[in-house]
């Protein structure tokens, strides 16, 4: 059920004057809401793993074309491209980290 659901029921069971109903009602919306920030947590971290794995995916790729064509004139833009991927790896490494030592 969505939020709008359980506050629209606890409206009615207020009305009714059913206390217990209501006091079940605001626990479910309790963990309803603990419920929602751990999925956005984990949520957030999916998406860090996936862009993680994305970097990787492209610095493969970049490897590739750089063992294939090294004397290339377009492999120091390649090295550029690594560098910077291989710094945004770091970050999201690290965002990944603080996020399995905040859930644990």
């Amino acid at each position: 059920m969505l939020i709008d659901d359980y506050l629209d029921l606890l409206n009615y069971a207020k009305s009714i004057n059913d206390e217990q109903w209501q006091a079940d009602l605001l626990e479910c919306l309790k963990n309803y809401a603990d419920h929602s920030e751990e999925q956005s947590q984990a949520d957030s971290v999916r998406a860090l793993w996936s862009r993680f794995d994305d970097i990787n995916v492209l610095l493969m790729e970049l490897f590739n074309k750089l063992r294939a064509e090294e004397d290339s004139p377009e492999s120091g833009p390649w090295k550029e491209q690594i560098w910077e991927l291989k710094m945004e790896r770091i970050y999201v490494a690290k965002q990944l980290q603080e996020r399995y030592i905040r859930i644990r």
